[in-house]
C-alpha cells in the first residue's frame, strides 16, 4: 500500500504543475488567436487528472461566481472537509506505533526528492533538496505570467475591480474560477514538494487545519502581494517559525512565532490602510484645487 501512496503523491505533484501550465498557456495563446485547449478539457483536467488542489480551487471559484459566496469562507470550509478526507485516506498507511504515517525514508527511500548535492551547501542538511529551487522558479514563473502576459493582466484586473473588468468585456466569472484553480493547483504542488522531501509526515489524527495556509497570508502581505517578494518573505516567516519552536519555553511562550506572524499581518494591513487614507486625502485635495482653478477661470471669462 505504501508504494501506491508514494506514486500517488508524485502524480499529484506533477499534475498540479501541469494543470497550472496548461491553463496559463491556453489563455495566453487564446489572446493571440492561436490554438487553445477546449474548455471541457480545462475543466476535466482537475476532475480526471487527480489535481485535488485545482479541483478545490474550482469549487471555491464556482461558489463565488454562481452564489456570491465569499472565497475565504468557502475556502475554510473546504479546508476542514479535505482535512478529514486526508485523514481517512492516509489512515491506511499509518504507523502502528504513532499517529503519523509511515516515513518514506524507511519504506520507499527512492521516492524522496533528490538533493543533487544541495545539502552540502547547508552543512549536510537532508531537508535541503531540489524542491527549494523548484518552488523559487515556480514563483518566478507566476510573476512572469501575472506581469508580462495579457492573461495575467486580466486576472489582476478582475481581482482589483470585478465590475470594471466586466464592463471592459473581460470574462470576469471565468477569470475568478481560473484564478482559484491556479491557486489551488499551486498549493497542491507545494504540498507535494513538502511531503516528498521526507522532512515531515502527516498526522492522521490531527483535528485542526495545519497553519501553513495561514502562514501563507502573512507571507503574501509581507511580500507586498508579489510572487518575487513572497520568496524572501517565505524564508523570513519560516525562520521565525523554526526559531519559535526552539526558544527557551521558560522565558518565552510556545506561541511566540505565531504571535509575531499575526503582528506582521496586522502591521501590513495597517500600512495598506494608511496608504489608502493618504492617497484619498491627496486625491480630494487635487480635486478641490482643480475645482477652484476652474471657477477662477470661469470668473475671468465672464469679465
Amino acid at each position: 500500500m505504501q508504494p501506491v501512496i508514494t506514486y500517488l503523491l508524485w502524480y499529484l505533484a506533477a499534475v498540479n504543475l501541469v494543470t497550472f501550465t496548461v491553463y496559463g498557456v491556453d489563455k495566453a495563446k487564446a489572446r493571440r488567436g492561436a490554438w487553445r485547449v477546449p474548455e471541457k478539457t480545462l475543466f476535466l483536467l482537475p476532475l480526471l487528472g487527480g489535481s485535488v488542489g485545482a479541483l478545490l480551487g474550482m469549487l471555491a471559484g464556482a461558489l463565488r461566481t454562481l452564489f456570491n459566496v465569499n472565497v475565504v469562507i468557502s475556502g475554510i470550509m473546504l479546508n476542514w472537509i479535505t482535512l478529514y478526507l486526508t485523514n481517512l485516506v492516509l489512515g491506511t498507511v499509518k504507523n502502528p506505533t504513532s499517529p503519523y504515517t509511515k516515513t518514506l525514508q524507511s519504506t520507499n527511500p527512492g521516492a524522496l526528492i533528490p538533493s543533487l548535492g544541495l545539502e552540502k551547501l547547508f552543512n549536510n542538511e537532508k531537508s535541503v533538496t531540489i524542491a527549494i529551487p523548484i518552488a523559487v522558479l515556480t514563483a518566478v514563473l507566476v510573476w512572469v505570467v501575472l506581469n508580462k502576459t495579457k492573461f495575467g493582466y486580466e486576472l489582476k484586473a478582475t481581482g482589483s475591480n470585478y465590475n470594471a473588468a466586466k464592463y471592459c468585456g473581460m470574462k470576469e466569472n471565468q477569470n475568478i474560477i481560473l484564478t482559484m484553480v491556479i491557486a489551488g493547483a499551486l498549493a497542491g504542488f507545494g504540498a507535494g514538494l513538502l511531503y516528498l522531501t521526507g522532512i515531515e509526515d502527516w498526522e492522521t489524527t490531527i483535528s485542526s487545519v495545519p497553519a501553513m495556509g495561514f502562514n501563507g497570508i502573512a507571507v503574501a502581505f509581507l511580500g507586498g502581494l508579489s510572487p518575487i517578494g513572497s520568496i524572501l518573505s517565505a524564508f523570513f516567516i519560516q525562520y521565525i517559525t523554526t526559531g519559535g519552536g526552539n526558544v527557551d519555553l521558560q522565558v518565552y511562550c510556545s506561541q511566540i512565532s505565531s504571535l509575531i506572524s499575526a503582528l506582521i499581518i496586522y502591521l501590513c494591513a495597517f500600512v495598506g490602510f494608511f496608504k489608502y487614507f493618504i492617497q484619498t486625502r491627496l486625491r480630494k485635495a487635487d480635486e478641490r484645487k482643480a475645482t477652484k482653478a476652474a471657477q477662477i477661470q470661469e470668473g475671468g471669462e465672464d469679465k
